[in-house]
């Protein structure tokens, strides 16, 4: 297979950092994150910045490093960058220090196309290295971002890192809107440990047999056909106009009937499945897109609507990096907020796009809720938001050229653009939306009522999605 990473290449002009000497070597305790750099460092000593250009780092499913090498390399150099190794990693280092693929008898080493580039620095160095992850859970999350689904209409995921900023209400309201205009919309809850969507749409006797849940736990075992899928769906009553919402809770009625076995499904959905020919895992971002794909073979829609889990749960990486949808990211102005999104778009910056022209960042935007009419407050959010993204998303510009030396126009922005994903789009805060419950209060639908609240948003998501 081609490989479709660029080979490692230093960010700065340092030269590497010289060698430890012994007695730091051992008065070091290695930790998690100390231990790739310092590794990164041995072989730059030992083997120069050449060595890293096509061999990589394997880190297992406990941590632990071993530094691969699918060139032939001075034995000599090697035995000594093993000796060093296991004096600096300690804890971190893995049984084999240093070896080939064939050692380790994995044929999947021997492919860079399954590398991931990640940026490591130390003292007097900066490069990105050639790193493959092995997870037991997890393991979506250092897949890269995935591209649309052939066959379905745009999706859009509705995620939060905290809980309790409306993100939930924000997409019944949307679709409400959209299916008043006359559009087809499917509303899916992932969030399988805290649902709530469908009891937002659908009456209590018109509930679904089925969930997003159950069919996590009975895909694998080939139960799932055309009238599962079918049990899946129920039309939510609630919405006016000439289009429809249909909506796949997280759980069913059969979950309602049976609420002791709700927690089992939940530790068996996150499981892996096989494929039909028994060689390959299906993973929850696999089995996910799946059940799209599978849906919207049954019945056309104009938007998908999800509704993604809070915070950094694996079924977070499902929907955010597997769907390959526009990413709403819901906060408001605290701490908490800027400190979960700073991790969230660090763990992203690692997967920046080759392929300019399917560029999958610009799919990003932050949801400014519970915004006030205070002009103030609208900027503060607006400078935290570009200070997080200048800081660890966008590309770094030269301020008299934005071009890279491809011809390619970097990822960068200016704080007033209002096309950059930092350039929220507010929900206003209201007091009667605090408790949304449109079963039992109808009017909180109403779009007299809610146009002042969502207006912008709805407006602006519209745009995006080229749904008038």
């Amino acid at each position: 297979m081609e490989d479709t990473c660029q080979a490692p290449a230093r960010r700065s002009g340092d030269s590497p950092m010289k060698k430890l000497n012994g007695s730091r070597r051992q008065a070091t305790v290695a930790r998690y994150d100390d231990a790739l750099p310092l590794f990164t460092q041995l072989v730059l000593n030992h083997l120069g910045e050449e060595a890293l250009a096509k061999n990589c780092f394997l880190r297992d499913a406990e941590g632990n490093l071993t530094f691969v090498h699918r060139d032939e390399l001075p034995s000599s150099k090697l035995s000594r960058l093993s000796h060093d190794a296991k004096l600096t990693l300690g804890p971190y280092l893995s049984g084999q220090p240093v070896c080939t693929p064939f050692e380790l008898l994995d044929d999947e080493l021997v492919n860079l196309s399954n590398d991931k580039l990640e940026f490591v620095s130390g003292e007097g160095f900066e490069i990105f290295v050639r790193l493959v992850e092995r997870r037991i859970v997890g393991q979506d999350w250092v897949r890269g971002i995935s591209p649309p689904i052939k066959g379905a209409p745009p999706i859009v995921v509705f995620a939060s890192h905290k809980g309790g900023v409306g993100r939930s209400t924000a997409l019944a309201v949307a679709a409400a809107e959209f299916a008043s205009r006359g559009h087809s919309i499917l509303a899916i809850d992932a969030d399988l440990e805290a649902p709530g969507l469908g009891e937002m749409f659908i009456l209590e006797n018109e509930q679904p047999e089925f969930g997003v849940l159950d069919y996590f736990v009975e895909n694998g075992r080939g139960t799932v056909d055309k009238n599962f899928l079918k049990q899946m769906l129920a039309p939510s009553a609630l919405t006016r106009g000439r289009g429809n919402v249909l909506v796949v809770p997280a759980v069913g009625r059969r979950c309602r009937r049976y609420p002791q076995n709700v927690i089992g499904k939940i530790s068996r959905a996150y499981l892996d499945d096989m494929s039909s020919d028994g060689r390959h895992s299906l993973t929850l971002l696999d089995q996910m897109r799946r059940m799209i794909k599978d849906l919207c073979a049954r019945q056309k829609f104009d938007a998908i609507f999800v509704d993604a889990r809070a915070g950094l749960n694996e079924t977070t990486a499902a929907t955010v990096q597997g769907l390959g949808a526009e990413i709403l990211l819901f906060g408001v102005d605290t701490p908490q907020t800027w400190d979960g999104y700073r991790y969230f778009l660090a763990h992203l910056a690692r997967f920046k796009p080759e392929d300019k022209s399917e560029d999958w960042r610009f799919r990003l935007k932050m949801i400014h809720a519970k915004a006030t009419s205070d002009r103030n407050s609208e900027a503060r959010f607006r400078d935290n938001a570009f200070e997080l993204f200048a800081e660890r998303f966008y590309d770094e510009i030269d301020e008299s050229d934005a071009q890279r030396d491809d011809g390619s126009l970097a990822f960068g922005f200016d704080l007033d653009d209002r096309t950059a994903p930092h350039y929220a789009w507010p929900i206003k805060m209201n007091k009667k939306y605090y408790e949304f419950d449109p079963v039992d209060h109808p009017q909180q639908l109403d779009r007299e009522q809610y146009f002042d609240v969502f207006g912008e948003f709805i407006e602006s998501l519209a745009e995006r999605l080229r749904l008038k």
